[in-house]
């Protein structure tokens, strides 16, 4: 496949949700724009199904150095576009029952569409990134939108909600965060020259260090596990669920527990 092809067949993926966040920041939340949510994850799963064919026939798809495609990200990006569309189908029932109720006014369904498509475009780029940085960065957002979510009503319980999500999985992040710094330097201390690159970083294992690289490891594991909410660190988990909006407790549900695993890059 052509580079420049491979490239935007990359970029697709994380394209869609942010062209339909942008979309509804610019026009908010009404009759003729309720349904781009659905719109743009089927599209999105369409994408993903033609990245995985593609993965499958020619072998991983990148795009420069910092987006690339395999077989485990191709199968995540599947596993991401088949729950968000069954959440588009169902947004716009749950906030016309919610503006119906009182709990939601235009302007605040205008911003749950626009967070609930920057997650999804969040968890794109966390499945796609190409190495330890930038993953990082992603999972880091993808709190960040869902904190907002989870808080959305702001009641006390829902405030109460957001502010234990945020404050268990920042702590976790940062100890992610960590880990990355010390694979970072066992990584230069190797000679490699793999830097934070996933692929690089498992052709280059054996000659990493691997007193750094096992802390480095643990620390990954658990930071991401505290996102996760991989037990003991899911304290976070009933409060988050029982205040987000339905459909945002589906995708974190399906979602948010699904990007690669700090395993991956061949270093456990």
């Amino acid at each position: 496949m052509p580079g420049q092809m491979a490239a935007l067949l990359a970029l697709a993926p994380l394209a869609v949700p942010v062209l339909a966040a942008a979309g509804y920041a610019l026009a908010g939340w009404r009759r003729a724009t309720a349904w781009v949510g659905a719109w743009s994850a089927a599209a999105s799963l369409a994408l993903a199904a033609t990245v995985a064919a593609a993965v499958v026939a020619g072998g991983p798809v990148a795009a420069g150095g910092l987006l690339r495609t395999d077989a485990l990200a191709a199968f995540l990006l599947v596993v991401i576009a088949a729950v968000a569309l069954p959440v588009g189908l169902a947004l716009p029932a749950h906030v016309a029952a919610e503006q119906a109720a009182g709990r939601l006014d235009a302007a605040g369904a205008g911003r749950q569409a626009v967070l609930v498509q920057a997650f999804l475009a969040a968890m794109t780029l966390a499945v796609l990134a190409a190495d330890v940085g930038l993953t990082w960065v992603a999972v880091e957002a993808t709190t960040i939108v869902t904190a907002f979510l989870v808080g959305q009503r702001r009641t006390r319980a829902a405030v109460e909600a957001a502010w234990k999500y945020v404050v268990i999985c920042s702590a976790g992040i940062a100890l992610a965060l960590l880990g990355a710094v010390l694979l970072n330097h066992a990584s230069a201390r190797s000679g490699t020259g793999a830097g934070l690159g996933w692929a690089a970083l498992a052709a280059a294992a054996p000659q990493l260090d691997p007193d750094v690289t096992r802390i480095a490891v643990v620390l990954l594991v658990v930071g991401f596990g505290a996102k996760a909410g991989l037990a003991p660190l899911h304290a976070w988990l009933p409060d988050a669920h029982g205040q987000a909006p339905a459909p945002v407790s589906a995708l974190m549900s399906g979602c948010c527990s699904r990007w690669r695993s700090p395993q991956c890059c061949g270093c456990a």
